[in-house]
């Protein structure tokens, strides 16, 4: 009975792991933002969900491929990738978007290194579990104001 306990306490539990596919070189990685500050670690005004991006490591070939859950067919290649293993790599980004900034995982968990950043009005995006990541995102789907207008009768 303990043992169900536990493996229901950790399914139901949220944490801020990454999704790990049935293959274990794809995670997903769910983010959303906060238009106000966190304040210890919560955020104080509303979230909002971001689109999840999926990346499948290949250690062996040296690669990180990407790609928006919403757009699986749609594969992009990270550049400039170190790889330990497939929890564990880092990928330097250059481009007028995002200047050299670096992205990857370390122990599991996604992380950013932005080490140049110019525009502090764009939202802060921050790694949440799956479960955190569908609350929001029913949340603001389902608000009132998300809500098409009443057609009255008549």
């Amino acid at each position: 009975m303990a043992a169900f306990a536990a493996a229901t306490g950790f399914f139901l539990l949220p944490s801020a792991t990454p999704a790990w596919s049935r293959f274990e070189n794809d995670v997903t990685v769910y983010m959303v933002s906060c238009d106000a500050k966190k304040v210890n670690g919560v955020c104080t005004g509303r979230e909002k969900a971001d689109t999840p991006f999926t990346y499948k490591v290949s250690v062996d070939q040296r690669s990180v491929l990407f790609w928006r859950v919403d757009n699986p067919g749609l594969h992009h290649r990270l550049p400039f990738c170190a790889i330990h293993d497939t929890k564990t790599w880092l990928c330097q980004l250059n481009g007028e978007v995002v200047p050299r900034t670096k992205i990857g995982m370390a122990a599991g968990n996604y992380m950013e290194i932005a080490t140049c950043t110019t525009d502090a009005s764009m939202p802060v995006f921050y790694q949440v579990s799956l479960w955190h990541w569908w609350l929001v995102w029913l949340r603001t789907r389902f608000s009132p104001s998300n809500m098409p207008p009443m057609r009255g009768a008549g």
